[in-house]
């Protein structure tokens, strides 16, 4: 067998996980074909357990390499080790990377630049006007998104990413012949043609808990930072931020009302240190990227060089709408007019397309 073929031998034998693996490749010093030839006597010579030596010798018992392989073509499934150059490059850095990686669809080189969006999956009008903003901006700037399949932000993040023409990838927290939740399996196939599923786990692994906060290192590790936009004080993508700071990647929070229980965790993170993001450009910005658009051509971040403004009116309240949303009244409290001149000039820029209105009163950038 060559190499990648020892990886995913090891990567089936039970009891066998990232850390033991590692350790596995220090001591054989990379020689994997020279560790699963050993004998039982050399293993306990290196100090293994006992556990994990009788765990591998009765695995390789049974192991057939050949009906591996043939089961994974069967299901449309390549894996891709750790060691192959196609292997994500940041995803390599973190200290419990995978051994390898079970993929329906592809990773490219352009999925190198990408930015996990994670929330809630009870999500919000607030939140899903946020995410839709977020996300088409980013995949318009040639981030691939990263991020979960499951309901709410996850789900809605991969959709409006396919929808925007950009690329997405979705890393499940079980094997891929099955999707979850199953309300996704229509989106799960668009994400194959544009982009790929990913796990760590074998075909036919079955969700458990635990499962998924070693999935969620996965979307932070794999990407240059994270978004969260929205979540509760409970919330999972709250676990993801907080191992995305441990992997020394960045954190992006997006601000919401405060009476809001699904605004609890990106206020949390935002008082741990998460970067407060109003716009794309808070984030290009932190990343010290510059736009990289599908066509190949540069795009403006500065929205106001294209927009057409009627007057001073109008230029002053998208000036002041830039930097988050507000209510008809901060708007008139902030920029000291009439709230019938503001009224008149947020319905204009409302036909226009330049604001949204986000009902009983508020507004934010489209």
């Amino acid at each position: 067998m060559d190499n990648a073929k020892f990886y995913l031998a090891f990567h089936y034998c039970p009891g066998i996980g990232p850390k033991t693996f590692t350790l596995i490749e220090k001591v054989f010093e990379q020689d994997l074909e020279k560790a699963w030839q050993s004998s039982k006597s050399d293993w306990q010579r290196l100090n293994f357990s006992a556990k994990i030596i009788e765990n591998i010798f009765t695995f390789k018992t049974d192991f057939n390499f050949k009906q591996i392989l043939e089961n994974l073509a069967k299901l449309e499934i390549k894996y891709l080790a750790r060691d192959n150059a196609a292997f994500p490059p940041l995803l390599k850095q973190i200290a419990d990377c995978p051994i390898g990686l079970f993929i329906k669809g592809q990773i490219l080189p352009c999925d190198h630049r990408a930015l996990a969006v994670v929330g809630t999956r009870k999500i919000t009008v607030y939140g899903q006007e946020i995410t839709k903003k977020f996300v088409g901006n980013l995949t318009n700037l040639g981030f691939t998104i990263v991020s979960g399949l499951a309901r709410g932000v996850d789900g809605l993040a991969h959709k409006i990413a396919l929808e925007n023409g950009g690329r997405t990838i979705a890393v499940l927290g079980n094997g891929l012949e099955s999707i979850y939740p199953p309300e996704h399996r229509s989106l799960a196939l668009q994400i194959i043609k544009n982009g790929a599923l990913i796990s760590e786990y074998p075909p036919f692994t079955k969700i458990t808990p635990g499962n998924f906060p070693a999935r969620n290192r996965i979307i932070s590790g794999m990407s240059l930072g994270i978004l969260v936009t929205e979540g509760s004080h409970k919330s999972g993508s709250k676990i993801t931020a907080l191992q995305a700071l441990e992997q020394n990647r960045e954190v992006f929070a997006v601000p919401g009302p405060i009476t809001s229980e699904m605004s609890q965790a990106p206020s949390e993170l935002i008082q741990m240190g998460a970067k407060l993001v109003l716009s794309e450009k808070d984030i290009l910005e932190e990343l010290n990227l510059t736009a990289l658009p599908k066509n190949g051509e540069r795009l403006n971040l500065d929205k106001q060089n294209y927009y057409h403004f009627d007057d001073q009116v109008q230029t002053k309240i998208y000036e002041s709408l830039i930097q988050g949303n507000k209510h008809i009244d901060d708007l008139v409290r902030f920029l000291k007019l009439d709230p019938a001149s503001i009224l008149t000039s947020l319905t204009m820029m409302e036909l226009r397309g330049y604001v949204k209105n986000l009902g009983n009163g508020h507004y934010m950038i489209n």
